[in-house]
């Protein structure tokens, strides 16, 4: 939950924070790769801001089960809410486009299974300064869902609650529309020339909740609203909230999100909102990774305040329509696993991801200090297992493009990087190898991911605490020479966890080790087949004692899509 990275401040403390904006890309060098990149090579200062593709994510439901006492499942664990909750520096280019890659790489061990562990890293980012692009006025759209369920736990209660707070705080130059479903959807309010506050109150305090759930045609409501009034000197959102499932009308969610896709591909940002314990989370992220907006979890009405305060001071301008980011894999390596996004597609010789529109984010916020800790944020990042084939004359580990067109103009801008590595591909630095310094936190981030997840994905207990030791372990190594502050904070939540699995039964014994559990033994099948493609959650064998399922034969690609400015995360212990 994103909220909960603020609630080291006071809302009033938020709205006077200075706005700034932090380069955050995630890559690093080339590891004696050669980029065409037109005639720069990646070893300058960085740009001047960082690209929103999948938005703002968190793990606050992951979390809020852990505080509670709770074991979190395999959902929970959300990759981009996950890495959008650890901190990195930006690496170094002199690109100079609206849009810029640069590769970097690390080498090294597996922080549960101590095997071997390569990951390859691509940015995305900016050279736009987003203060040429002062903050425009808001057309919002607020689309509620007000069927049946949200009578339970007072969920339209907590969501009124925001909204008034959101009411409230529109600059007088904003315009708010609003939007009501269950299995009939009307239009409560519309752009109106002025803003009228004390209308918009009463609209919002009559929402009752009835009938059914069309999330397809209020969204797509919604949309139509904002694309009536679009306007280049305006900023242009539709904020949607819902508590479950689709239970009526087009209740595909590929045709839901293909729906949001043509809309968001003309500039309009899209953030969801999931309130109570029931609405699809998949659904809704996937929404808000494909709208380049925010995704929050809402559990109580102070939440709901908060939520609507952070979201005004989020702003969203795009920079670039029409993006595509694809890999063709070099002769020495095959592709494999994909973690941290539904929109990449591909095989073993290559893939691609398409982004509707890529947006220069900024927000109202204090600049991230590394020295005070907390979760301040940092970013989407994908990554993809890649396997040495034995066959490597020329060191290519990929060759990498990205193609995108700014607004207003037709023509498609292109940029390739040859990535390569000319170290012998299985061989196992006991020092981990990182192309660069800005790869560090970017390599703890990564296997702290993968610990967590191996831990959610096992169903016996005994075996996700041996898990879990092994990986606390590791942190804690690393960070007596490292000192990054979110994996100390990783650390607290390893600890909640343990605490909570032994409470249900789990074993204490620190003599147990993976081998004692027979859970590792090599990735799964399906590694270099032809359908692999998306977040791979759905498809990492289940991890029972006796399974065989979190070892690696090769490594990881990974590639990192730039996000919007870092943002100082807190939370409330």
């Amino acid at each position: 939950m994103i909220l909960r990275a603020w609630r080291g401040t006071t809302v009033a403390e938020q709205l006077a924070m200075k706005r700034w904006l932090y380069v955050l890309v995630f890559a690093g060098c080339s590891a004696g790769g050669s980029a065409d990149n037109h005639g720069a090579t990646a070893s300058a200062d960085a740009g001047a801001g960082g690209v929103s593709f999948g938005g703002q994510q968190d793990i606050g439901e992951f979390r809020g089960i852990l505080k509670s006492g709770g074991i979190p499942g395999p959902d929970t664990l959300d990759a981009n809410g996950f890495f959008n909750e650890h901190y990195a520096p930006p690496p170094a280019t002199t690109c100079t486009d609206p849009l810029c890659m640069t590769p970097g790489l690390s080498v090294g061990k597996d922080w549960v299974t101590g095997q071997h562990q390569a990951a390859l890293q691509i940015a995305v980012d900016t050279n736009v300064d987003p203060a040429n692009y002062p903050k425009q006025p808001l057309s919002l759209v607020i689309v509620v869902d007000h069927s049946g369920s949200m009578a339970q736990d007072g969920r339209l209660e907590k969501v009124k609650a925001g909204l008034n707070t959101l009411i409230d705080a529109l600059d007088p130059t904003d315009r708010l529309a609003l939007v009501e479903f269950d299995d009939q959807v009307s239009v409560d309010a519309n752009f109106t020339p002025e803003l009228d506050r004390t209308s918009l109150h009463t609209i919002v305090n009559g929402l009752t909740p009835r009938g059914a759930t069309d999330i397809f045609s209020g969204l797509k409501q919604g949309f139509d609203l904002s694309v009536a009034a679009l306007a280049t000197d305006r900023q242009n959102r539709v904020i949607f909230l819902s508590d479950g499932l689709a239970t009526i009308g087009n209740q595909d969610p590929q045709a839901i999100i293909a729906m949001a896709d043509s809309y968001v591909e003309r500039g309009i940002g899209l953030t969801t909102i999931g309130v109570g314990a029931d609405f699809d989370v998949t659904l809704m992220r996937s929404l808000a990774e494909h709208g380049a907006g925010n995704f929050y979890f809402l559990e109580d009405p102070s939440a709901a305040t908060e939520v609507f305060q952070q979201e005004l001071a989020y702003f969203v301008t795009p920079i670039a329509l029409d993006i595509t980011l694809d890999a063709v894999a070099g002769t020495g390596y095959n592709l494999g696993e994909v973690v941290g996004s539904t929109l990449w597609t591909g095989n073993q010789r290559g893939g691609s991801m398409h982004i509707p529109a890529a947006f220069l984010a900024s927000r109202t916020g204090p600049a991230p200090d590394p020295g005070t800790g907390g979760r301040r944020g940092g970013g989407s990042m994908l990554f993809i297992h890649i396997d040495p084939t034995g066959f490597n004359p020329d060191g290519k580990v990929a060759d990498l493009t990205l193609t995108y067109r700014v607004p207003g103009d037709a023509t498609l801008k292109a940029q390739t990087v040859t990535l390569q590595y000319t170290n012998d591909p299985n061989e196992t630095p006991d020092v981990p190898y990182l192309s660069q310094p800005e790869m560090a936190p970017r390599f703890a981030m990564y296997n702290a991911f993968l610990g967590f997840r191996a831990a959610v994905q096992d169903t016996n207990y005994n075996c996700a605490a041996v898990t879990l030791r092994a990986l606390q372990t590791a942190m804690t190594a690393w960070n007596a020479t490292h000192e990054n502050p979110d994996i100390a904070a990783d650390l607290t939540l390893v600890a909640e966890y343990l605490a909570n699995l032994q409470s249900y039964g789990a074993s204490s014994d620190t003599s147990l080790t993976s081998t004692t559990c027979q859970q590792y033994g090599g990735y799964g099948n399906g590694y270099g087949s032809d359908d692999y493609g998306g977040d791979y959650n759905n498809n990492y064998p289940n991890q029972g004692c006796e399974s065989a399922s979190r070892g690696t034969s090769g490594g990881f690609a990974m590639i990192g899509l730039a996000v919007f400015a870092a943002v100082r995360r807190r939370r409330k212990e």
